[in-house]
């Protein structure tokens, strides 16, 4: 099942990586998992700028999918987060944290 989960993320961070328009050093992005909808926030930093609302194009509808998904394949582990966090340096690892009720 762990196996799923990390095609999973690195499905949400190609999607995520591919669909931030600006030039950037480093991004973060947080999802809020609630019933029927889902809160997110995307920041980049470049040159140590940040910038709470960078241009995007990815697929909404997809994003939405895949971390429901995620939050799925976690929730038949037993494991019970609100929210899904992942970061990214340009460079560096990708870097994931959930949030637990």
């Amino acid at each position: 099942m762990i196996t799923k989960d990390i095609e999973i993320v690195k499905s949400i961070f190609e999607l995520l990586q591919s669909g931030i328009v600006e030039d950037y050093d480093a991004f973060r992005y947080e999802a809020e998992v609630c019933d029927g909808y889902m809160v997110e926030e995307i920041t980049i930093e470049k040159n140590g700028m940040v910038n709470e609302q960078p241009q995007t194009d990815f697929n909404g509808a997809v994003l939405y999918r895949l971390i429901k998904e995620l939050k799925a394949c976690a929730a038949l582990r037993g494991e019970n987060w609100s929210s899904f966090v992942m970061s990214y340096d340009v460079g560096g690892q990708v870097k994931t944290n959930f949030v637990y009720l």
